[in-house]
């Protein structure tokens, strides 16, 4: 080999030719205009939305013509109205349902409620309001529902209901609350009677329960009209006992007067107890 030839260059494979170069330049900006695309799409969309839901609400096309209420008996139309804070006149698309709902779940008679709109005019709401069954006397009268539940505060219009009397603060769960977890044995007795005060507080019936004494050693005790003063429960199984109870003042009825009778005791369900009226 000659002194003067040279050797020939190596490639640098680290080395971008420029058509690679241009290449990712080019990959570079289509990148960067379909995200800017994308972008402004998105942009135009949540325009669109925005004054669509402007348009909605405040074109007087849905104004709502009628606000119908049903399910109420306790409380008024108008104070329907009020609590879920609707008014005919009120566009439907402009109503938050979700916290119409929560407003009048929140009324104490108010147990459960639906707010519906119809297109193109109408707003309907269904209450289902609390039946009181019970009075339960805890320092002042407390209405009691057919789940057991303290609702509202009872009142002179409500005189003709079973009272259950010696009754503690949080003997029973309030209404429209998570309960305590604390699940007593009074608590338990008065759920379990509760579903029978239909029967129990009816004229037809063998007796007019008035009253009852729930007491955490004892068991329920009934309080009823007439010369049979009161009905020893005890726990449980009222179903059974109370059937025990017919049967005995049917049994009276055809025996002897049922004047002579002041206290019967069906705390065991298989002993029946008499204590006699006092001559």
């Amino acid at each position: 080999m000659s002194a003067g030839k040279r050797k020939p260059a190596k490639k640098n494979r680290f080395v971008e030719s420029e058509a690679v170069r241009r290449e990712r330049r080019r990959r570079r900006r289509r990148t960067f205009l379909f995200g800017t695309g994308l972008f402004c799409l998105a942009a135009v969309c949540s325009a669109l939305c925005v004054l669509s839901y402007a348009w909605l609400t405040q074109t007087p096309l849905f104004k709502a013509r009628f606000v119908i209420v049903s399910g109420n008996r306790t409380v008024s139309h108008g104070e329907v109205l009020d609590t879920a804070d609707i008014r005919s006149g009120d566009n439907i698309f402009g109503i938050n349902l979700d916290v119409a709902r929560t407003r009048l779940s929140a009324h104490p008679w108010i147990d459960t409620a639906s707010v519906i709109r119809e297109f193109p005019n109408r707003i309907i709401i269904r209450v289902t309001e609390h039946t009181p069954v019970a009075v339960a006397e805890i320092g002042h009268p407390y209405l009691i529902n057919s789940r057991g539940e303290i609702f509202e505060k009872g009142g002179k219009a409500f005189a003709g209901l079973p009272v259950f009397k010696n009754l503690k603060r949080g003997s029973l769960p309030l209404s429209g609350h998570e309960p305590s977890g604390g699940n007593g044995p009074v608590e338990r007795e008065i759920k379990e009677i509760i579903p029978l005060l239909g029967r129990l507080t009816q004229k037809g019936g063998r007796f007019v329960m008035t009253g009852a004494i729930a007491d955490p050693d004892t068991g329920l005790r009934l309080l009823t009209e007439g010369a049979t003063q009161t009905i020893d429960l005890g726990f449980g199984h009222y179903d059974k006992k109370i059937k025990r109870v017919n049967e005995l003042f049917a049994l009276l009825e055809k025996k002897v007067n049922l004047t002579a009778v002041a206290a019967i005791d069906v705390s065991d369900p298989n002993s029946v107890v008499i204590k006699p009226a006092k001559s």
